[in-house]
């Protein structure tokens, strides 16, 4: 049985570094945009019409894939008023009741998510030229990604993590 586990942990640990690479070149790629912006509204007069929209996208896409990357990290903001009294196993149990309330919420965030993507596929972005169904793909995708990480750390409070 831990081999399963540490295999599925190694799993979401490499794909979270690719996602993570995946964040910085969205931010990259963001920044050039935003900048480019600036100095076409400033230099040439004119602004970008589609820059804005485009960054505006990027930044959920951003948001849905870093707060998945945050939770696994434990970096996602929290009060800790109970978990800091509590010790040993007691600890443990609060963190996975805390998973468990959580992934019901992500399977909220998916179900509704791809409902309200396939209800607003059918626009077109003005900007970008681009399907709403995209961007609105990004909640349930950031969904799968928040359930699979829960998950992983609920697997890491029974298993002893080798580092």
């Amino acid at each position: 049985m831990k081999s399963i586990t540490g295999i599925y942990i190694r799993t979401i640990d490499r794909m979270n570094k690719f996602f993570g690479y995946a964040l910085a070149f969205i931010m990259a790629f963001m920044t050039i945009i935003i900048f480019w912006q600036v100095i076409a509204r400033y230099v040439v007069g004119s602004s970008l019409a589609w820059s804005e929209e485009l960054s505006r996208f990027l930044m959920i896409l951003m948001i849905m894939i870093g707060s998945s990357l945050a939770l696994r990290e434990n970096q996602l903001i929290s009060v800790e008023i109970v978990p800091e009294a509590i010790r040993g196993r007691a600890k443990k149990w609060l963190t996975v009741l805390v998973h468990l309330i959580s992934i019901v919420f992500y399977i909220v965030i998916i179900a509704f998510g791809w409902k309200v993507a396939q209800s607003f596929g059918n626009q077109i972005a003005p900007g970008t030229g681009i399907s709403m169904f995209f961007i609105y793909l990004s909640l349930p995708l950031g969904g799968v990604l928040l359930l699979l990480n829960s998950i992983t750390c609920i697997l890491e409070q029974f298993i002893e993590r080798k580092e």
